[in-house]
């Protein structure tokens, strides 16, 4: 069996970049955290701006959006992944530290980048995109982390879980996913990173936690959209 080392690496870089955040954060003054903090919600837009472009057709996007959207508003996706933070932390009644958690976490699992690297690993056996990942994940969570305590780590056991589970179910749909649709996917990814990089930077309070089951739709819309039009 195939030992996903690319998942294992990414995943253990977040943890040790929470870890050493958390202990930076004793050294570094409110206001630096603070601005470390927005500046990454900053390069978080950045990134999605970037990969949105990559979409071969918007439409199957919005589509995705929408749907995902209203399907994590009806099952309340957003309060049941506030719970993990809750119980995380002892700042657990303190609602902004929930939401900005929550933020970190939906950012740090969703990414494209990372959904795709342990698809890839799992298919092809190439850990390289989720090795890249890990150096940006471990400045990540190190910068998070300043302002949210070493809790951030504790990221890296919900990240794991699901990146094992796409390297485990990658192979069996993977040969089905065509190059539109692989971009298609990207540009969901990108647009939730641009949400969560609004909230983070705190310009933009929005539930992105509902938006998460776009990433589940996209590619069988996406597949449709390209068959039909």
């Amino acid at each position: 069996m195939t030992i996903p080392w690319g998942c294992i690496i990414d995943c253990s870089f977040v943890a040790l970049g929470g870890l050493l955040g958390g202990i930076a954060r004793n050294h570094l003054s409110e206001r630096i955290c603070q601005y470390l903090s927005t500046l990454f919600g900053i390069t978080s837009i950045t990134v999605g701006v970037n990969l949105i472009g990559q979409t071969s057709a918007l439409t199957p996007v919005m589509i995705a959006l929408i749907l995902g959207a209203i399907l994590g508003e009806v099952v309340h996706l957003e309060q049941l992944l506030d719970r993990l933070p809750q119980r995380l932390s002892r700042q657990s009644g303190n609602r902004e530290f929930v939401s900005r958690f929550t933020g970190v976490m939906v950012l740090l699992c969703s990414g494209s980048l990372g959904l795709m690297g342990a698809m890839t690993e799992g298919m092809t056996g190439d850990p390289s995109l989720l090795i890249t990942k890990s150096v940006l994940d471990f400045s990540g969570a190190m910068v998070f982390a300043s302002t949210l305590g070493s809790s951030v780590s504790l990221i890296a056991l919900p990240q794991l879980a699901l990146y094992l589970v796409l390297f485990a179910t990658s192979r069996f749909f993977m040969p089905y996913v065509t190059e539109q649709m692989l971009c298609d996917f990207t540009a969901c990814g990108g647009v939730i990173a641009l949400a969560t990089g609004l909230r983070v930077a705190e310009i933009k309070w929005m539930r992105i936690a509902s938006l998460l089951p776009a990433l589940l739709l996209i590619l069988p819309i996406s597949a449709l959209w390209h068959t039909f039009f």
